[in-house]
């Protein structure tokens, strides 16, 4: 019974991942042995190259992937995503959690 699982960015159709393309958010963490640390406040997933990017409202991009070592799967709660993917800014497997912007 497989009823929580992830693909790879490669297996799911290309308009899945762009769907996250433009999401705002307000903020995002990375994930570490230690816990979670703020990565940034206020910022936009951007997809609409071959490379995921995390840009905040201050110029920084603190996290990239390219889209084929990419896996990603919303949360249950709807309001972020979970990314698992090789930074191409530290060169190490990472996984963020990027938390989108509600407006009422």
């Amino acid at each position: 019974m497989a009823l929580f699982f992830r693909k790879r960015a490669k297996d799911k159709q290309p308009s899945a991942v762009i769907a996250l393309d433009g999401k705002l958010i307000t903020y995002a963490v990375r994930r570490e042995e230690t816990g979670e640390i703020v990565i940034g406040k206020d910022g936009r997933i951007c997809a609409a190259t071959e490379e995921l990017e995390l840009r905040f409202s201050d110029g920084s991009v603190p996290f990239a992937c390219a889209l084929s070592s990419m896996e990603y799967g919303e949360l249950m709660s709807r309001n972020g995503v979970l990314i698992t993917g090789d930074d191409t800014v530290t060169g190490k497997r990472v996984t963020v959690v990027a938390y989108y912007k509600y407006y009422r």
